[in-house]
C-alpha cells in the first residue's frame, strides 16, 4: 500500500518539481537516503543537494512545487532559509519543536531509512503511471489577451526610464476592459533588452511600470501577469546574457505566463507591432494575431509576408487601431 508521503512525491514530479535535500547539517547516512535515487530513479525524480549558502547567495533557487527535505537535526536551518526557501518543506524524522511547526508543512514521522528504501521500491512504477493532475488539465479554460507593451499598451519612448513621458495608447483601457468583460486574462509580454544592456536601471524599468500600471488603474481596467526579457545577443551584463528563451520571437514569455494562470492558447489573442510578437505567440499556439500599425508597419509586414512563405499556416490580420481588434 503507497503511503502519503509517496504520493507527494509523484505529485511533486508531476507538477515538474525536484526533491532537494540540504547539506549542511545532514544525517551521516545521507548518501544511502540519496542512493535509491541514483540507482532506481535517476532520470526519473529528479534530485539535488544543496548548502545554506548556495540558498541564501540565490545561487540555487528553489521553486514552488519543488519538496524540500529537512531531516531532524536540520531543524534550526529552517529559521535561516526561511525568507528564501520556496516549495513544501518535509521535515523527516520527529514532531518539529513548537518554535519551527509554523515553518514545517509535513512531517514524516516516523520515517528511517528502511522505511524509505522501501518506499521507494514501491516507486518502481513510477514512470509508466505518471498522468497529469486533472485539476491542472481542467484549468486552461480562459483565453487571454497577450500585449506587447511600447506602441501597444503605451505611446513608445525607446528605452523609456523616465515615467513622465509614460502615455497610454488610445483605446488600450477600452480593449483590456472589453477583454476581462468576456473572460479573458490580460499578460503584458515585453521584450526590454535596455535593461540586459545596462541602459536603463531595474529601479527606472520599475517607475516606469508601475506609472503604467497607475494611468491603467485611473481608467478602471488592470493587466493580470507581467513578463518582461532582458536577453539581447552578444551583450555583456548578466541579465543581458541569460534566459534567451524568454525573448520574442522565442515563446518563452507566453509559457511562462501559461505556467502561471493557465491560459486556453488556441483561443487567444495577440496585439503586437512587431512580427516577433506574432511569431512568438504563433508558436506557442495562440489562436489570434493582430499587428498594429505603427511607425515600422511596411517593414514588419513585409517580414512576416515572407515567414508565412515557409509556415504557410501563419495567419495574422493588420488593425489600424485597437478598438477593431476582436476577441
Amino acid at each position: 500500500m503507497m503511503m502519503q508521503w509517496e504520493t507527494q512525491i509523484i505529485d511533486t514530479v508531476q507538477m515538474g518539481g525536484v526533491l532537494v535535500f540540504i547539506a549542511d547539517g545532514a544525517p551521516a547516512d545521507i548518501e544511502e537516503w540519496l542512493k535509491p535515487l541514483h540507482e532506481k530513479y535517476l532520470g526519473q525524480i529528479p534530485f539535488v543537494k544543496r548548502s545554506v549558502h548556495d540558498l541564501l547567495s540565490v545561487r540555487y533557487q528553489t521553486k514552488p512545487q519543488d519538496m524540500i527535505f529537512i531531516f531532524s537535526p536540520q531543524v534550526e536551518c529552517l529559521m535561516t532559509l526561511n525568507a528564501v526557501l520556496q516549495g513544501q518543506r518535509v521535515l523527516v524524522g520527529a514532531e518539529p519543536p513548537s518554535l519551527f511547526k509554523a515553518l514545517v508543512d509535513f512531517v514524516w514521522a516516523p520515517c528511517e531509512l528502511s522505511d524509505w528504501k522501501m518506499g521507494m521500491d514501491r516507486l518502481a512504477d513510477l514512470q509508466r503511471g505518471l498522468t497529469a493532475p486533472q485539476d491542472f488539465l481542467e484549468s486552461h479554460e480562459a483565453p487571454c489577451l497577450f500585449l506587447d507593451r511600447d506602441d501597444v499598451v503605451v505611446k513608445n519612448v525607446p528605452y523609456n526610464k523616465d515615467p513622465d513621458k509614460v502615455e497610454l495608447q488610445p483605446g488600450i483601457e477600452g480593449l483590456i476592459s472589453r477583454a476581462h468583460q468576456k473572460g479573458y486574462w490580460v499578460a503584458l509580454v515585453t521584450n526590454q533588452s535596455g535593461l540586459g544592456r545596462g541602459w536603463i536601471s531595474w529601479t527606472e524599468y520599475q517607475a516606469v511600470h508601475q506609472k503604467m500600471l497607475a494611468l491603467l488603474a485611473e481608467k478602471s481596467c488592470w493587466i493580470d501577469e507581467c513578463v518582461w526579457s532582458f536577453f539581447i545577443d552578444q551583450e555583456a551584463t548578466p541579465a543581458g546574457r541569460l534566459m534567451a528563451s524568454l525573448r520574442k520571437p522565442r515563446t518563452g514569455m507566453f509559457q511562462l505566463v501559461n505556467s502561471k494562470i493557465k491560459v486556453n492558447m488556441a483561443k487567444s489573442v495577440m496585439v503586437g507591432d512587431s512580427a516577433s510578437d506574432l511569431i512568438a505567440a504563433e508558436g506557442a499556439g495562440v489562436g489570434s494575431l493582430y499587428l498594429l500599425s505603427s511607425e515600422k508597419l511596411n517593414k514588419e509586414q513585409s517580414t512576416l509576408v515572407d515567414y508565412q512563405k515557409d509556415h504557410p499556416s501563419f495567419q495574422f490580420e493588420v488593425r489600424s487601431d485597437l478598438k477593431s481588434v476582436i476577441l
